[in-house]
């Protein structure tokens, strides 16, 4: 005959004193105050040895986090996992400038990558780059040094026919004369001949003159 739990118990409880006189096993329990299975409510230790405390602890392999992470968080990303694309898509090595250079009016750009590109912008500056020589005064010149175009400039004395140039001309092109005072229209432009050292002009009025020549020296 099978021999029950509540059998052995009645077998060894004192009738008189209510004790039982002899210890016997309990049957294991198999649900908690509360009427909740243990088996399929509680965690067992070796269970739990697989959990990431609240506090400290390391996490190997992948993580997987729904929802979002929020956190404060420590350290710095010298071994993460490099970007290689913007929030739009776009491949930032190719895509972004890391370098601009200037070289008179081209400018170059060089891509994360090491490519390049150029661009020409318009030059909305007009300089001289002729070299001039200038030898000032009431009687002087100015010489193109790239080119050799000289002007020249001066004044002449009272019924003077012959004007010698500042600077002697390779090749004269045009020598005018002007007069000194508006009044005297008579003393305007009576050049008769020039070489590549002065000019000739008629002796004609008592007043000076202005003169201009243009040539090559």
């Amino acid at each position: 005959m099978q021999t029950t739990v509540e059998a052995v118990k009645v077998l060894l409880k004192d009738p008189s004193t209510g004790t039982y006189l002899i210890p016997y096993l309990a049957e294991a329990a198999k649900v908690d105050k509360n009427g909740n299975e243990i088996t399929g409510t509680y965690a067992t230790k070796a269970e739990l040895a697989n959990y990431l405390s609240l506090a400290g602890g390391t996490v190997t392999g992948a993580l997987s986090v729904g929802g979002g992470i929020t956190a404060s968080l420590n350290g710095n990303a010298s071994s993460a996992t490099k970007a290689t694309q913007d929030s739009a898509g776009q491949q930032i090595n190719s895509t972004y400038i890391k370098n601009v250079s200037v070289n008179g009016r081209t400018i170059t750009f060089t891509r994360g990558d090491g490519t390049t590109f150029t661009i020409t912008t318009q030059d909305t500056v007009t300089t001289n780059s002729s070299n001039w020589s200038v030898s000032n005064g009431t009687n002087g010149w100015a010489r193109d040094n790239s080119t050799g175009f000289t002007i020249q400039w001066g004044t002449a004395d009272t019924k003077a026919t012959w004007i010698g140039f500042p600077r002697s001309f390779s090749s004269v092109l045009s020598v005018v004369s002007g007069q000194w005072y508006n009044s005297h229209s008579g003393d305007t432009d009576n050049i008769l001949s020039w070489n590549n050292s002065g000019y000739t002009r008629s002796a004609i009025g008592a007043f000076k003159w202005t003169w201009v020549a243009v040539g090559f020296s």
